[in-house]
């Protein structure tokens, strides 16, 4: 019994990277951030200016669906040029709090999965280079066409943070890493080359410095 309920407030208190939009609102009205990392308790805002209020009414959009919780500010530190807001829930709308189960419940399936996107137009290369991957229990997705690439990757669910990238789509390969740069800035980007063995170990080392690794990390 006491195990069980020291599982579920872990579970409760689990923070998983999610691409969400929060939407703080506060006497000087509203300010739009993005959510960095979210559980059931509270979140990590990144927001362009500092509030000062202690309570704020919050709206939170993610992919799994919307809605409002009261909250109250833990921590506010400088980030860049940005700010960031850590805030404890008070009171979490109930259809909110399903989506945020779901959004943890896709981190977790991603953290066992690990999704590794691969794009390499060298066809035998390409697919030596899945099996490896499979066999030390990475799921490679590999795109035919661009658009399936932008789809998996803007698939919030799918939580894909690593791209082994070799020339590909008919575009050279610092050409895909650079249109990953600035329209994927979370994705981590690792070369393919000839030795496979080295292109899969540096494929595992990238994928285990990303949010999801440390969600697996946190599981075991």
């Amino acid at each position: 019994m006491g195990e069980s309920m020291i599982l579920g407030e872990r579970r409760r208190a689990l923070r998983v990277p999610v691409r969400g939009v929060a939407v703080l609102y506060a006497s000087g009205g509203p300010l739009h951030g993005m959510i960095e990392n979210l559980s059931q308790t509270g979140a990590l805002i990144s927001v362009a200016s500092r509030r000062t209020e202690e309570q704020l009414d919050m709206e939170i959009r993610l992919a799994e669906g919307s809605g409002w919780v009261a909250a109250r500010v833990v921590r506010v530190e400088p980030h860049a040029r940005q700010w960031r807001v850590a805030v404890a829930f008070d009171r979490v709308d109930p259809p909110l709090r399903d989506a945020i189960e779901a959004s943890i419940a896709s981190a977790r399936g991603a953290a066992r999965r690990r999704p590794i996107l691969v794009i390499d137009e060298n066809t035998v290369r390409k697919n030596n280079l899945i099996i490896r991957l499979s066999d030390e229990g990475m799921t490679p997705l590999a795109p035919k066409t661009p658009l399936e690439a932008i789809d998996l990757l803007t698939r919030s669910q799918l939580h894909v943070g690593v791209c082994l990238l070799a020339p590909g789509f008919g575009v050279p390969s610092h050409d895909l890493r650079a249109v990953l740069n600035d329209s994927f800035p979370w994705v981590s980007v690792a070369e393919i080359t000839d030795d496979l063995d080295a292109t899969t170990h540096q494929a595992i080392k990238t994928w285990k410095t990303t949010p999801i690794a440390r969600i697996a990390d946190a599981m075991a």
